[in-house]
């Protein structure tokens, strides 16, 4: 009988530990996942929408969508992450400097309520490039 009590809680503590490293697996390949593709966030937790202006000095840009505009916080943690998949190559590191007016972007915010600064921003980049 106490193997059997030794072995539950070691169970479910194993089993318990699969959230985080569901979580982290997300953040791992979330840099892969094409713009508008991100399964449980493109849609209803991200924001997508055409660079209508960069203020490189302050760390900001803004999109434009269906809805109107949203200027946009890029923070020392910010990812940004160049789409590249038109081209049929891997996604890239971006930077500020890859906020370029016409793109198309998908923004995580890192705040849901607030939604004023990104925790990561893809960027596609056009086939012609």
């Amino acid at each position: 009988m106490k193997r059997t009590w030794i072995a539950v809680p070691l169970a479910l503590a194993l089993c318990a530990g699969g959230g985080a490293r569901d979580a982290h697996a997300q953040q791992t390949t979330e840099r892969f996942i094409p713009v508008g593709q991100s399964p449980g966030i493109s849609g209803t937790r991200s924001y997508q929408g055409a660079i209508i202006s960069v203020n490189l000095p302050l760390k900001t840009f803004t999109v434009r969508d269906a809805q109107g505009l949203r200027t946009i916080k890029v923070a020392p943690g910010t990812r940004i992450w160049l789409d590249r998949s038109a081209q049929q190559q891997t996604t890239a590191d971006g930077s500020m400097t890859d906020l370029e007016v016409g793109r198309r972007v998908e923004v995580l915010y890192v705040d849901d309520r607030r939604r004023d600064t990104a925790d990561w921003i893809k960027v596609v980049v056009p086939s012609d490039e």
